[in-house]
């Protein structure tokens, strides 16, 4: 999991990071930990990919021109679809309300922060953080980075060693092998129905002898290899047709 944190008072920022590292480590989470003590970098860096971001931490405080120093980086991430989970930590308890529009996971009043209080809540962020992670489909090429949500895939077509994944109204080409993909997307609701072809179950449409039909139109043929496979999974599921 990737965790942001944006902190321009870097001693504070290093107690903070190691508190971080050793609460996960210790409840056995593998993160990555992306620090920043300028907002303007954090959302730039988050522009091309916001969903690379799974926790957010943000120290926010009142500047002397009035502007929330961090709220206004979250909301630009906001805007940029980033659906990470933003935990707002401040020593002015009168910024909490102004977090609202963000749709934050937490405030922390700095006053009276403890590790009793904290430890908790960022477990609690961790783990509907590793959920969503795991709801999520990551592939790429070279530095072109894509994280699809699973219930927006199609289905996945290879062809010449190139792996295309079909999702919303778009494609994306990258390199993987068809059995490594079965391998990690059956336990999660996939299926092979030929050597070119794994399919979302959760989009399937109609079944016929020798095709499946899926919700976004398109017609897939089943390879003849795969017939009596997919033929049981799809009876114990009651959605196969003649």
């Amino acid at each position: 999991m990737n965790i942001y944190t944006f902190n321009n008072n870097r001693n504070s920022s290093e107690d903070h990071i190691k508190t971080l590292k050793d609460i996960a480590s210790e409840h056995h989470y593998n993160i990555h930990i992306f620090k920043y003590t300028n907002k303007d970098e954090l959302v730039f860096d988050l522009s091309s990919h916001p969903e690379r971001a799974d926790i957010i931490f943000l120290r926010i405080s009142k500047s002397k021109d009035d502007e929330i120093t961090g709220l206004e980086a979250a909301k630009s991430l906001r805007k940029l679809c980033c659906h990470a989970l933003l935990i707002f930590i401040s020593a002015n308890k009168q910024l909490a309300a102004n977090t609202f529009p963000t749709f934050p996971f937490y405030f922390f009043y700095l006053k009276y922060l403890t590790l009793e209080q904290f430890e908790p809540v960022y477990l609690k962020a961790l783990s509907l953080a590793e959920r969503r992670r795991n709801n999520l489909f990551q592939c790429g090429s070279g530095a072109d980075e894509h994280y699809i949500p699973l219930n927006d895939i199609y289905y996945f077509e290879i062809f010449q060693r190139i792996t295309t994944v079909y999702h919303s109204n778009t494609s994306f080409s990258f390199y993987m092998s068809m059995s490594r993909l079965e391998k990690e997307l059956t336990p999660k609701g996939f299926l092979r129905i030929h050597r070119s072809f794994l399919i979302n179950m959760r989009h399937i449409d109609q079944i016929t002898d020798r095709t499946v039909r899926l919700t976004n139109g398109f017609t897939l043929p089943i390879g003849t290899t795969y017939l009596s496979q997919v033929r049981k999974m799809l009876s114990q599921l009651k959605i196969y047709t003649l």
